[in-house]
């Protein structure tokens, strides 16, 4: 109804052109039919009022940016794995999705993942980031293979710098592996370096990832997406067996559980009530484990022998084991660690 009332109007402002004498009143009712058409906020019809459309809407100009949800990788705690944290990327027409997951590792994880940090040095900058089928190219500046954040000035003549810098290279390879072959984006990733924009990309020698490397001449290949350095529900079980074995309370802190239900101890008093219960672990094995159908539990199977200096010797045979997510990544609940300490 509304656009034969326009497409009326726009006859009758032809028509205008021959019959000046009538000009005056068919303006009116030109311009009251195009008022309601916008719509003046009075219905006539019954329908629901609509909303006027906006300026970018006449134009025919969609919205510049659109919110996706990814996952991104960061180092977890002080170990050589990889945890998660979901973000939101907030994607404009300029940028692509591939760059944008890459400045985001590069930035480092938001506040509310502080159990995981960043891996790239100060100062490193995304140069580009470019597709070829199946392989995604990115180039980073020099300072990528600079001094590791916290490094003392000495660092590249102490071992122990060295190692830590090549692990946080592999690391932050890997991350961006992960993040770019997520939902199958692409296969493999082929990371370089360059001084600038301008600068001819280059290679980077493997001797950077692995400093026992003894062959200059072996460059980083193209990197398919490695699983084994995720914090899968098996690999945080068995860190968090591991610590208890080595009766290393520090490592196994980062693995329990925030939760609304527990009252989280600090590490000093965590670590008197572990010390408390005098339960060392002898050995353990666990299985894959299975992820509930919503995504925040997960189940592993533990067999495992104990031994406490007041009961003596004790199995844990075949014991369901549950481990929550906990932001983003999976832990154990205290109480749940104490049961297995604890036996009956």
């Amino acid at each position: 109804m509304k656009k034969r009332i326009v497409c009326a109007g726009l006859t009758l402002c032809f028509f205008l052109l021959f019959q000046p004498q009538i000009k005056t009143d068919v303006k009116n009712a030109v311009s009251g039919a195009v008022r309601e058409w916008l719509g003046s906020g009075t219905q006539t019809d019954g329908q629901p009022e609509q909303e006027a459309p906006t300026f970018e809407q006449q134009l025919g100009v969609e919205q510049d940016r659109s919110v996706m949800d990814v996952t991104l990788y960061f180092r977890f705690a002080d170990t050589g794995v990889l945890g998660a944290a979901t973000a939101q990327l907030d994607m404009r027409r300029e940028e692509t999705v591939a760059s944008s997951l890459v400045q985001r590792l590069i930035d480092g994880p938001d506040i509310a993942h502080d159990r995981l940090s960043g891996v790239f040095p100060q100062g490193t900058q995304l140069l580009s980031v470019t597709g070829d089928g199946a392989t995604a190219f990115v180039t980073l500046n020099r300072a990528f293979l600079g001094k590791p954040d916290g490094a003392p000035s000495d660092w590249e003549d102490l071992a122990v710098w060295q190692e830590e810098a090549a692990l946080r290279r592999r690391l932050a390879v890997q991350s961006i592996v992960l993040a770019l072959t997520e939902e199958g984006r692409y296969q493999r990733v082929q990371l370089y370096v360059a001084d600038n924009d301008d600068d001819v990309p280059e290679r980077i020698p493997m001797y950077w990832f692995d400093p026992s490397s003894g062959d200059a001449s072996m460059m980083l290949a193209a990197c398919p997406r490695d699983e084994s350095v995720l914090l899968t529900p098996r690999l945080a079980m068995d860190m968090i067996l591991s610590a208890w074995k080595a009766q290393d309370w520090q490592a196994l802190y980062p693995l329990l559980a925030r939760t609304q239900e527990d009252e989280m101890p600090t590490l000093s008093v965590f670590e008197s009530q572990m010390y408390g219960l005098g339960v060392s672990l002898l050995d353990y094995t666990v299985s894959d484990g299975t992820v509930s159908t919503d995504g925040q539990s997960a189940t592993i199977v533990l067999d495992a022998s104990i031994r406490s200096e007041e009961g003596g010797d004790a199995l844990i045979e075949r014991e369901s084991v549950p481990l929550v997510r906990d932001a983003d990544n999976w832990a154990i609940r205290l109480p749940t660690l104490m049961s297995l300490m604890i036996r009956e």
